[in-house]
């Protein structure tokens, strides 16, 4: 059965929108890796990134970051990896296919993957619809405020601290822009498109995919 992966920057509604999609077409629904906690967590790593590369010792520090997140990465109760599953001294490849052994595991019987780089993770999946929700840093900053109920200027905040953390957990682990078009089937503007109609478009899509087999 296909599967849906969804890319939403900070505000783009990811969070109303995955699960609307998932409870519409009666998937699972596999949360983010990185939020908004994780990524003030991760914000010190990002801001030592040179450009575009990381030092040695960043690298690592990037990762034990993650580690004892790993319910928040891998999935919660027995699914999660054990923290020895990691090197002490970080290793993105381990870090990876941990990652990604949980989305795998999902597909035989469909799944609505929200962020954790799924669509750079199954770019190579035939039977996986790519999304990504995106828009105007302002106009996403606004929206996520009357999502989470807080003020513009934290909100604001907030996005340049997400928005850069889960780019870095992309670029770290796949070596690839999460904003590269290339990855995705399907992108939506979610601050100019309503939240309800994103949903309906997605579930549409995922059922012109399942019926083209």
């Amino acid at each position: 059965m296909p599967a849906v992966t969804i890319s939403a920057g900070y505000g783009a509604g990811g969070s109303v929108v995955a699960p609307e999609v998932a409870s519409r077409l009666g998937l699972p629904l596999l949360d983010r890796a990185i939020n908004s906690q994780v990524a003030a967590q991760l914000q010190v790593s990002v801001d030592e990134v040179q450009d575009g590369e990381l030092k040695r010792s960043l690298g690592g520090r990037f990762l034990e970051l993650l580690a004892p997140l790993a319910g928040g990465v891998l999935g919660a109760g027995t699914d999660a990896a054990p923290p020895d599953a990691f090197p002490a001294q970080g290793d993105a490849d381990v870090f990876r296919q941990q990652a990604e052994l949980i989305m795998r595991k999902a597909l035989p019987e469909g799944a609505v993957i929200l962020g954790r780089a799924g669509a750079a993770a199954l770019r190579d999946e035939p039977n996986v619809l790519r999304v990504r929700l995106f828009g105007p840093a302002q106009a996403r900053a606004a929206q996520a405020a009357r999502i989470e109920d807080i003020d513009l200027e934290t909100s604001g905040k907030r996005l340049h601290e997400v928005d850069r953390a889960r780019a870095h957990y992309v670029r770290r682990l796949y070596g690839v822009d999460m904003d590269d078009p290339a990855l995705f089937h399907l992108q939506l503007d979610s601050t100019v498109l309503s939240l309800p109609a994103c949903a309906e478009l997605i579930v549409e899509a995922y059922r012109l995919l399942l019926a083209a087999g």
